[in-house]
């Protein structure tokens, strides 16, 4: 959650599970907005539900066609240890599907000031790779990434799988031009940048 001056943002809504516990949670807050760092359903399943009570969603132009349908960008593995994983993710993305919303308002190229125009003190970072539409939202240290880089498993780790290999790596170089003293990541607690840098590294010096 990002406070602003004139209504708050919430980033990302999570699976259907966590509907009932968001839902209590948010009523600490004003939430104006809901932005997904990209249209994968463990990110913006409950994005309509969310815009059934008002609240406005943004999302990346780029993954307009990849709401409920995950398919449309096909993943491939980052490394040979997740080969499997991603087959996983084939079916699930088949199988499972988020409610259908369509954002409020999609996100371009130039676009990377609007939460500011909104009253929000909070840079968009465009961090495309595991999906072709995938943001950021840089806020005074913290760097909220979305699965540009994650910290499953209680550790920092690359992203398991991406649509296009060379653009993650791409954004993970902007994520270190950037050095944000935080990475809140999709998933896992959030960690110290200084955690995952020798990580992100690792990876560009060995692909």
């Amino acid at each position: 959650m990002i406070k602003g001056r004139r209504g708050d943002l919430l980033i990302d809504t999570g699976m259907p599970q966590v509907w009932r516990g968001l839902k209590q949670w948010l009523q600490k807050y004003d939430v104006r907005y809901v932005l997904l760092t990209h249209a994968h359903a463990d990110h913006d399943w409950n994005a309509a539900k969310l815009q059934k009570e008002g609240k406005k969603i943004l999302l990346n132009e780029r993954d307009k066609t990849l709401r409920q349908n995950y398919l449309s960008q096909r993943v491939k593995p980052t490394m040979p240890k997740y080969r499997f994983r991603n087959y996983t993710q084939w079916v699930n993305g088949f199988l499972f599907n988020s409610l259908h919303y369509d954002a409020d308002i999609y996100l371009g190229s130039k676009e990377r000031g609007l939460l500011r125009d909104l009253g929000i003190d909070a840079d968009i970072i465009p961090l495309p790779g595991h999906t072709y539409g995938s943001v950021g939202v840089m806020c005074s240290d913290v760097l909220y990434c979305g699965d540009a880089f994650t910290a499953l498993w209680k550790r920092p780790d690359i992203t398991p799988h991406v649509v296009s290999p060379k653009l993650m790596r791409r954004s993970l170089e902007r994520i270190i031009r950037h050095s944000p003293e935080w990475l809140a990541c999709g998933h896992g607690l959030p960690l110290r940048f200084e955690k995952a840098l020798p990580v992100i590294n690792d990876y560009l010096l060995y692909f």
